[in-house]
């Protein structure tokens, strides 16, 4: 089992262009974003992180290769990999995420 953590400063991600979206993003978590917000990307953006460090061969991802959407319940879930397990909390002023891969 491997643990990622990743903990976002919210004002940091607050004039972010379209550019960065586009590398952090999928279409689908845009869609959601359009409708949520900063704290929406703040969140996709620290799990990423997270997850990014729970993996063994970072260099071989990148943001777009992992879309986390949210099950009926709230709870987000990472589509495609049932092997990740996450969470995200937000505060004021930050956001944390921890990813756990089970092997």
């Amino acid at each position: 089992m491997n643990v990622g953590i990743d903990i976002v400063e919210n004002k940091r991600l607050e004039n972010k262009k379209e550019n960065f979206i586009d590398l952090i993003l999928t279409s689908k978590e845009k869609e959601e974003y359009e409708k949520k917000g900063l704290s929406y990307l703040t969140g996709r953006f620290a799990v990423k992180e997270a997850i990014m460090k729970a993996l063994p061969n970072t260099k071989e991802y990148n943001f777009l290769d992992f879309e986390v959407l949210n099950n009926i319940d709230g709870s987000p879930y990472v589509v495609n990999h049932d092997n990740l397990k996450i969470s995200i909390s937000h505060e004021k002023n930050y956001t944390v995420a921890i990813a756990i891969l089970k092997e």
